[in-house]
């Protein structure tokens, strides 16, 4: 038996065993056996993808695709996911996202953006889009969501109080056993939206994210643009003279 051929035959196994079945007998296994659970059973999905790719590849895993500037898409094992550290409270989908972008070397891997997680859990009906009074549209969880334990909180920021949506820790685990599919959301253009004219939706997405505390990287994963333009229009605007402006870039 060839390595690939043996490759194959293991991957076999791990498919049957994320669904459940003893690959042995070919019968399902009781239900409370360890396998059925859903970290175990997404976990060798995981494997079983990764065994895919390497021998679809002739025995060598792909390389990760390198953007501009050299840096390779955002990536993390499974060893590096164990070591997220869960936090004593609940924390908001950025504080998340610095966790995991504290696990890898950002020198050399892009930034996990905060919009990644938050576009997987609209796209997975965890949260919903409600829009203000004054047309400005705010994340908040879905029925679904509160009970995954996605909620909402008051904060301070600069001008005063706000509210923003929170992720207890089975809400974060949530968010680590999906973090393929937000790894691959993650890769999509990050500045589609560059040259273009800015819209009265985008500034007033500006002002509340200045008044959130929203750092200068995640406006311009939000809107698409650079960071560049981000600041520029920050300016344009009179709101340079915010921590937020002056964020990390």
């Amino acid at each position: 038996m060839t390595e690939l051929e043996i490759m194959q035959h293991a991957k076999d196994y791990l498919d049957k065993l994320a669904k459940g079945i003893d690959p042995l007998t070919g019968r399902e296994v009781p239900e409370n056996d360890i396998i059925n659970n859903v970290r175990i059973s997404r976990c060798l999905s995981y494997v079983s993808d990764v065994l895919r790719q390497v021998i679809e590849n002739g025995g060598v895993r792909p390389v990760q695709p390198v953007r501009a500037g050299g840096k390779a898409a955002f990536a993390l094992s499974l060893e590096d996911r164990s070591r997220y550290s869960f936090g004593e409270w609940p924390l908001s989908a950025s504080q998340i996202a610095q966790r995991l972008n504290d696990l890898v070397d950002l020198e050399a891997i892009q930034r996990l953006k905060t919009t990644s997680i938050t576009k997987f859990l609209l796209q997975s009906g965890l949260l919903f889009e409600e829009v203000g009074s004054s047309g400005n549209r705010n994340k908040r969880p879905t029925e679904a969501g509160w009970k995954l334990g996605i909620s909402t909180a008051q904060r301070m920021g600069q001008n005063g109080e706000y509210t923003t949506v929170v992720y207890d820790r089975q809400a974060q685990q949530f968010i680590l056993d999906n973090l393929d599919a937000i790894i691959a959301l993650n890769a999509e253009p990050l500045h589609e939206n560059q040259g273009k004219p800015w819209s009265p939706e985008e500034d007033d997405y500006l002002r509340r994210a200045v008044s959130s505390g929203v750092e200068v990287r995640d406006m311009s994963a939000e809107l698409k643009r650079t960071r560049a333009a981000i600041r520029a229009r920050l300016e344009k605007l009179g709101l340079t003279n915010t921590e937020s402006a002056h964020g990390t870039s």
